[in-house]
């Protein structure tokens, strides 16, 4: 017989996880101190699975819903096997709650579905804290199949791995995290919203990057997506995380989104956001029809995947003397030098801005591009000019890329481009996160694509991309702008150094509690 499941919390998440351990044989006690959350509660569970049923996804609708049982009294719960919290998110409730709980039974486990506090810090008003540990779902819990299994200092190792198989007999894809601030997903995931919101503060527009992101596959662009979740939401995980890592600024939240947020304007939930609701996002305009005559050819330069994709997917010529332009695809700025008997440049920015560039070519034409392979027929091209204006290279660009049938954007100069941007952040928060032994490579890339619906996994694009061209993208990008937050991660430099290509050959030695405690004894 399947043990007790007990959730404290009848919101939205609760309500989810308790659907799920109902479907998956559990009996289960919901718990709300309001009534009229109970009973709001078991409406949208029978909703849903009602959804379910029509679907043809699930049958035995009653005989799920006789499983759950509400309470509003923490004895009841205290007699469940495993206890999932899922309360609003304030520190104090969360602690004050496990804590009355582990007085009521000192055996059973319990666990905490926060997305932004420590588990060791709710660990420590707990009686026996090794039985402590976090199940973090996403939202909706019953759709989503990602939960990050946390644990905190003294959480019992062998309870991670018990509660590893139960999530995956719930139907869940369970990664072991650490108990580190906004632990993987909320983490890697900050760049997403932050570096979006740094470009509109740069004069970008908003509709721009989302077309932009959702471009490289992205289900939906940062404003959007903002507008989703809830900009109050969005705000206060960002300001979480920042806090929780002591100011660090790359995680610093944006003050255009505190404007919306004190403003009222919260997104869907309210009726505007970034967006107006409705009708909400503009889509993308359509793609130019693609032809065949009258297409400028350039000379394609650079070794690396964008190269190589360019010259896979769209015409060019390998004869100087027929190129009409050059497409720089190096990412180097003091490479590109060379000049190609005075052909108007075209040039790669991931790792600066066109106006650098022009610099390298005094007195001729020259513009800024960026893409971000794999290149896919929904791809943004992204174009720029110079700070002294358009030109000729500009305008052969646009023409190139529109008569292979992509949309073009020309946008206001700035470095690394909106999609290599963002997306070089994420690789290297990544980088930190595997770094400081938050998760593994592998499941990094998983928890991520099940997580957010990226994809690739950040460490993924990272390959494909080459690591040695993110590098030094990343240093560019560090050195034109000026600010920490685009300083590559130390692990990149390393990685590079050891001409490592992948993170299957990364060698990082785990500390496990029992090997720092054989350490410890050994120093004494």
């Amino acid at each position: 017989m399947k043990e007790t499941v007990a959730i404290l919390g009848a919101g939205t998440m609760g309500r989810g996880i308790a659907e799920v351990a109902a479907v998956a044989g559990h009996a289960v006690w919901l718990y709300d101190p309001y009534p009229q959350a109970l009973e709001q509660a078991l409406r949208e569970i029978r909703a849903d699975l009602q959804k379910q049923h029509e679907r043809g996804r699930l049958t035995g609708i009653e005989e799920i819903l006789a499983r759950i049982q509400t309470t509003a009294s923490l004895e009841d719960c205290a007699q469940a096997g495993l206890v999932i919290e899922a309360a609003p998110e304030k520190l104090e409730l969360k602690q004050e709650l496990l804590g009355k709980l582990g007085e009521l039974n000192e055996s059973n486990i319990l666990a905490t579905n926060t997305s932004t506090f420590s588990v060791s810090a709710i660990a420590s008003r707990v009686k026996h804290p090794a039985r402590v540990l976090g199940l973090h779902f996403f939202n909706p819990a019953q759709r989503m199949k990602l939960v990050e299994v946390v644990g905190g200092l003294e959480t019992d190792p062998g309870l991670l791995k018990r509660m590893q198989t139960l999530m995956q007999s719930w139907g869940k894809e369970p990664v072991q995290v650490a108990d580190s601030p906004g632990f993987l997903v909320n983490r890697v995931a900050r760049p997403f919203y932050g570096e979006a919101l740094r470009l509109y503060g740069e004069g970008l527009a908003k509709e721009h990057i989302d077309w932009i992101l959702k471009g490289m596959g992205f289900p939906m662009g940062p404003f959007e997506l903002m507008d989703l979740i809830g900009l109050d939401i969005n705000y206060a995980a960002s300001t979480s995380v920042y806090q929780a890592f002591y100011g660090e600024p790359r995680y610093r939240p944006h003050p255009l989104q505190y404007q919306r947020v004190a403003a009222g304007l919260l997104g869907r939930k309210t009726g505007q956001g970034w967006y107006i609701y409705p009708p909400g996002p503009p889509p993308p305009p359509t793609p130019p029809k693609a032809q065949t005559k009258d297409i400028p050819l350039p000379l394609i330069i650079g070794p690396n995947p964008v190269a190589q994709e360019l010259r896979a997917r769209f015409k060019h010529t390998e004869n100087v003397a027929e190129a009409q332009f050059v497409l720089d695809c190096r990412v180097k700025l003091e490479r590109k030098h060379d000049f190609f008997e005075n052909l108007p440049v075209v040039s790669l920015v991931w790792g600066h801005s066109a106006s650098a560039v022009q610099a390298e070519f005094r007195g001729r034409p020259v513009a800024g591009f960026s893409l971000v392979p794999p290149i896919s027929p929904a791809t943004v091209v992204e174009l720029y000019a110079p700070l002294s204006g358009g030109n000729e290279a500009l305008k052969l660009a646009q023409s190139y890329f529109a008569a292979h049938g992509y949309n073009t954007l020309i946008l206001p100069d700035q470095p690394g481009g909106v999609a290599f941007r963002i997306l070089a952040l994420l690789i290297n928060e990544a980088l930190s996160a595997i770094a400081e032994g938050v998760a593994s490579p592998p499941d990094l890339n998983r928890a991520m694509r099940l997580g957010t619906g990226y994809p690739l996994g950040p460490l993924e694009w990272a390959e494909q991309l080459w690591l040695k061209p993110v590098l030094r993208a990343l240093e560019g990008l560090q050195a034109e702008l000026g600010e920490d937050r685009y300083r590559p991660h130390p692990l990149l430099r390393r990685m590079v150094a050891a001409g490592l290509e992948n993170f299957g050959n990364l060698s990082l030695v785990p500390y496990t509690k029992g090997d720092l405690q054989t350490r410890e004894e050994e120093a004494v």
